[in-house]
């Protein structure tokens, strides 16, 4: 029992769940100020990772396809969050580590009255 204890405490604290923020420069996204950019949007989405945070070892997000897909043309003073809500961590903690979602939030500004974007069809 003792292995079987220090074997899934060794699983727990070596895994992780790293989700990568990456571009395919499909929208402009920059981390710097644009003056025509006045109105600020907030864009959040959720990565789910299992087995301690080993399914998927990570997980990819395209923060211009996300900026796309929420309907803008671009995004400057782009800020990207990476966070555990108490409700993640409780879910985590009740299934053992088996389920762990993570949540994201990217925020930045963009044009006044944008030409919206069509969403990419899934």
């Amino acid at each position: 029992m003792k292995i079987i204890t220090a074997l899934l405490a060794s699983l727990f604290l070596s895994s992780c769940a790293t989700i990568h923020f990456r571009s395919n420069q499909v929208v402009p996204v920059t981390f710097t100020g644009n003056p025509q950019h006045q109105k600020e949007v907030v864009i959040e989405g959720k990565r789910d990772f299992f087995w301690w945070g080993n399914d998927p070892d990570h997980a990819v997000v395209f923060v211009d396809e996300e900026v796309r897909n929420a309907g803008y043309p671009a995004l400057s003073k782009a800020i990207i969050y990476e966070q555990k809500s108490p409700s993640d961590i409780l879910i985590s903690f009740l299934t053992f580590g088996i389920y762990m979602p993570r949540a994201w939030t990217i925020m930045g500004y963009t044009e006044a009255n944008p030409a919206l974007v069509q969403p990419k069809q899934n």
